[in-house]
């Protein structure tokens, strides 16, 4: 009876892996983490793609026209004090009314932020004529760096 119990958890276990889908691919990806902002809230998630690790930022921005993006340097900030810095995205996108970017990060930013926890993230939003820089906090006090090793094992 436990044996029969334990398969049909199997797949439930299985089926859980969080997907980011970003143009025409996905990625395993951690859980979407909702960071307050005044204006709009930033959702963070990072993602992975063979062995590497990104972060994915994604903000409304509903003036379209002005072609929005979130684009220039990305700075992290861990609870511990420690500052992580990536200068400029991989990919940028606007769907929906959402800017979407994804930042690299290296193998030492990976081992920060499971060290620590991602207080907020500074992030700008770039048009054709603005710049506008925004901070995101991580005020629901995700633990951000048990999902990301999770994701860093798959």
């Amino acid at each position: 009876m436990n044996k029969l119990i334990l398969f049909l958890f199997i797949p439930f276990v299985s089926f859980s892996q969080h997907r980011a889908f970003i143009g025409e691919n996905s990625y395993p990806s951690t859980a979407v983490f909702q960071f307050d902002n005044k204006e709009d809230d930033l959702f963070v998630t990072f993602v992975k793609e063979r062995d590497d690790i990104a972060i994915m930022l994604k903000t409304e921005y509903v003036w379209d026209y002005e072609e929005p993006t979130i684009n220039g340097k990305m700075i992290i900030y861990l609870d511990n004090g420690k500052v992580l810095t990536s200068i400029e995205p991989i990919y940028l996108d606007y769907v929906d009314k959402f800017c979407i970017s994804i930042y690299p990060l290296g193998e030492s930013d990976i081992k920060a932020i499971i060290n620590s926890n991602v207080n907020s993230v500074r992030y700008s939003i770039k048009t054709k004529n603005n710049i506008k820089n925004r901070i995101g906090s991580n005020s629901e006090n995700y633990n951000i760096g048990n999902s990301l090793k999770e994701l860093t094992k798959e």
